[in-house]
């Protein structure tokens, strides 16, 4: 059976609740004391973090999040995409009749790591039978560092601060939608040391 890509396979539950920085570190960054470009700043700021954050040059996310990852009907055990896993949180399929189900959390084994995450039934339990479709069985789970901005590992703020500063020192290229391919000197540094794999 075939499988859905993994841009398709994904889909966000439950978007963070803060940022990993804030317009106040940026503009401390930035030595602007004025209040005229809080405006510019901000959108720089969640440009940056669109850049970096779990779809982007991190690949993996930095607050706290759900996202919710489908697959073909009975995988021997799922390895799933995303990172740094906190906890999974549903398991759902696709019944006989095609109706959206919520499985029992406490049948399944979640093994591994944060950054490798095992999910597959307990002994004595299978997944459930499920409607014929690629997308017949979803995990839902939390990934990121936490919470809060201060779960956030100082070398990737540090890279987001660039990344910002490097918007708007440049805004003739960069507000006009595209993204520009040079990117500050140390950036790519800094989020290598937290890369584990580029997303996709």
């Amino acid at each position: 059976m075939p499988t859905l890509p993994l841009q398709h396979r994904i889909q966000l539950v439950t978007a963070p609740t803060a940022q990993p920085i804030d317009i106040a570190d940026a503009k401390a960054h930035l030595r602007v004391e004025h209040s005229d470009d809080d405006v510019l700043i901000d959108n720089l700021i969640k440009t940056a973090i669109a850049f970096v954050d779990v779809k982007g040059a991190l690949g993996k996310a930095m607050i706290s999040q759900t996202w919710r990852e489908w697959y073909a009907p009975n995988p021997t055990q799922i390895v799933v995409s995303l990172g740094p896993v906190q906890s999974v949180s549903a398991i759902k399929y696709y019944d006989a009749n095609n109706t959206l189900q919520t499985d029992t959390l406490s049948n399944y084994l979640v093994l591994g790591t944060s950054t490798r995450t095992t999910v597959k039934p307990k002994s004595g339990y299978n997944w459930p039978t499920s409607f014929v479709r690629d997308d017949a069985i979803a995990i839902e789970y939390v990934i990121g560092y936490g919470s809060s901005q201060t779960d956030v590992p100082a070398t990737i703020k540090q890279a987001l601060l660039m990344l910002v500063s490097h918007y708007y020192e440049n805004r003739e290229n960069e507000l006009i939608g595209t993204i520009s391919k040079t990117m500050p000197f140390g950036f790519e540094d800094l989020i290598n040391i937290e890369r584990n794999h580029w997303y996709g």
